[in-house]
């Protein structure tokens, strides 16, 4: 072979070895940045105090569209965003539903309050009770 075919090779055979120890280097950095400890799980804020509002017990037949309308742009279609506190966390956390009448007519955190004009106080209930039935 003439030396211009080694040559062709032999920086193939080193640029192959040199794209390796490249591509290793960036990986043991990137699982570096992956190895690193979760943060700890986030406590609930104080919950406000319960209200009582002017309405029936709730049904989550009606409060379905009503959820879906007004809160499931942030919260998820069954209260599965990623939004802090969703639907399921709710329900642990919150299982009075006065607390919960509370948080949507005032806002609590980032969430903002929800007067009478947006939902009315059955609605409210309405939405509660939909709330309750998510896994």
């Amino acid at each position: 072979m003439s030396k211009v075919a080694w040559t062709g090779i032999f920086l193939i055979v080193i640029g192959l070895a040199l794209g390796s120890v490249v591509a290793f280097g960036a990986y043991q950095a990137e699982a570096a940045t992956r190895a690193q400890r979760t943060p700890e799980a986030l406590s609930p804020l104080s919950p406000p105090a319960p209200i009582k509002l002017q309405a029936e017990a709730g049904d989550p037949t009606r409060g379905a569209p009503l959820y879906d309308h007004t809160c499931a742009g942030c919260h998820g279609t069954l209260g599965n965003s990623d939004r802090p506190l969703h639907g399921p966390l709710l329900n642990v956390y919150y299982p009075d539903d006065g607390v919960l009448a509370a948080i949507v007519r005032q806002g609590y955190g980032t969430m903002p309050p929800t007067d009478q004009h947006d939902l009315s106080d059955q609605d409210v209930m309405d939405v509660i009770a939909f709330i309750r039935t998510f896994p």
